[in-house]
C-alpha cells in the first residue's frame, strides 16, 4: 500500500517540529540542560510558546524525540547492514556496535546523559518497527538456527541484553564518557552471549 503524499500543511508541521528539536539540541552546546528553558528553545527556533506546546508538553519531550530518529536509523541503516551478515553472532555484535555508536557519536554526549535517567519511560516504548523489533528479529533468527541456546524466550533474552547494555551506557555517562563505549559494549555483548551460546 502506497503512502499518500503529505499536503503543504502537514509538511509545514513536520518542518516546524524539526526546527524546535534542532534548536533544543543546539542549545546543549550553549547551556547545561537544567539551565535551558522553553523560552530559550522557542526564541532560538523563532516560534511562539503556543507553537511549542502544540508539539510538546515539556522540554524533556523535545529531547525524547531522539527515539523516533533512532528507530528510523535502526529500521533503515542498521537493518540493511545486519541483513548482509550470515551468523547470529555477527548480526548481534553489529547491532550493538551501531547502538553504542548512536549513543556515543551520532547523539551528542549531553543528550545521551539527558536520556539516561530513571524517569525516561521511552526505554519501554512499544513500537512496531525500529530498534527493539530489529533486535528481537536477530535473536529469533539465532533461536531458529540454534546458534542461540536458551530456555528463555525471545522477549526475555532481548530485555535482559538491553538492560545490561543500557546499564553500560549509563555507566559511561556517569564517567563523563572517559572510555571508548563501542569497544566496551562489544566486549560486554560478547561476554553476555556466552550465557546463551
Amino acid at each position: 500500500m502506497q503512502e499518500k503524499p503529505l499536503n503543504s500543511r502537514q509538511q509545514q508541521a513536520i518542518e516546524t517540529k524539526k526546527i524546535i528539536f534542532d534548536s533544543a539540541i543546539a542549545l546543549l552546546d550553549e547551556k547545561d540542560f537544567e539551565q535551558i528553558t522553553i523560552r530559550d528553545i522557542v526564541k532560538k527556533a523563532g516560534v511562539s510558546i503556543g507553537t511549542f506546546y502544540h508539539y510538546y508538553q515539556t522540554k524533556l519531550d523535545v529531547y525524547y524525540e531522539t527515539y523516533g530518529f533512532a528507530d528510523e536509523y535502526f529500521k533503515t541503516t542498521v537493518r540493511k547492514e545486519v541483513s548482509k551478515k550470515k551468523s547470529f553472532k555477527e548480526k548481534i555484535l553489529l547491532f550493538f556496535e551501531h547502538y553504542s555508536l548512536y549513543n556515543s557519536k551520532l547523539t551528542d554526549f549531553d543528550l545521551t546523559r539527558i536520556l539516561y535517567n530513571p524517569q525516561n519511560k521511552y526505554f519501554d516504548r512499544n513500537v512496531e518497527d525500529g530498534m527493539i523489533p530489529l533486535l528481537k528479529e536477530i535473536i529469533q533468527g539465532g533461536l531458529d538456527s540454534r546458534e542461540l541456546k536458551s530456555s528463555k524466550n525471545n522477549d526475555e533474552i532481548s530485555l535482559f541484553i538491553m538492560i545490561c547494555v543500557r546499564g553500560h551506557v549509563y555507566h559511561w555517562c556517569t564517567n563523563d564518557g572517559k572510555y571508548d563505549l563501542c569497544s566496551a559494549i562489544n566486549e560486554q555483548v560478547s561476554m553476555l552471549l556466552t550465557i546463551f551460546m
